[in-house]
Formats: C-alpha cells, structure tokens, sequence
C-alpha cells in the first residue's frame, strides 16, 4: 500500500484494497474501510500535489501569539514586549 501512495498509483492502491481485505487483522480491515469510505478524497490527494501546510503554518503562528498574548491589557504592551530590538 505504501508503494501506491509514494508512486501516486490509485488504480493500484483500488486493487490492493481490494484484495488485502480477506487476509488481514481485524484492525486493518477497519482501516481499509475507512480508507474506502474516503477512496474520493485519497484520490484527490493523489491526484493533486495541492496542500493547505502554509496555511496551516501561519493559523499555528496566529494562535501561538494569541496564547502569549493573554494577561496583556493592550496590545501596546505585547508588542513593545516581543517586538525585535531595532538596530
């Protein structure tokens, strides 16, 4: 399954999914299930090399300030606090 993903082959991957379904722990047939409720999406994701990581990023940096933010009475004071030193 991991050679499907890394080389982007979704007909394989449909294949594989299909046939591992018998010989596998209970555990797994409950991934592959899921995998095949999603089998939309996951072909997307392999179809498209778009990904929301930048954003992400900046959403994690956003909440980051927020979280060192709290306590402040202005936002005068946070900033003078973390801002950098000016040369």
């Amino acid at each position: 399954m991991q050679h499907c993903i890394k080389t982007k082959d979704f007909e394989l991957l449909k294949k594989t999914l299909e046939n591992k379904q018998n010989i596998v722990s209970s555990y797994m047939k409950t991934a592959i299930k899921t995998i095949n409720k999603y089998i939309h999406y996951v072909e997307n994701t392999l179809k498209y090399d778009y990904n929301n990581g930048i954003l992400e990023g900046i959403n994690n940096k956003i909440k980051v300030i927020k979280r060192i933010s709290f306590g402040y009475r202005s936002f005068y004071h946070f900033r003078n606090q973390y801002s950098l030193p000016k040369t």
